[in-house]
């Protein structure tokens, strides 16, 4: 199964990236960042005016 997010605001610190593009989701693994991607029978989800980045964590913990 094949994902497409389009025209979402990519951000990734580790490589200075900070820009509006598409990313293909092939097998759980990102197969391409770029712009105007296409994939024949990929579910497509509209991510304009949201940001894709990678996996954040919330360390606000409250320890007892």
């Amino acid at each position: 199964m094949s994902l497409l997010i389009k025209n979402g605001t990519v951000v990734n610190p580790a490589k200075k990236q900070n820009e509006v593009a598409d990313i293909l989701v092939k097998d759980g693994k990102i197969a391409a960042i770029g712009q105007n991607l296409n994939a024949e029978g990929a579910e497509i989800y509209d991510a304009t005016g949201l940001i894709v980045a990678p996996g954040l964590i919330d360390i606000h913990t409250h320890l007892r």
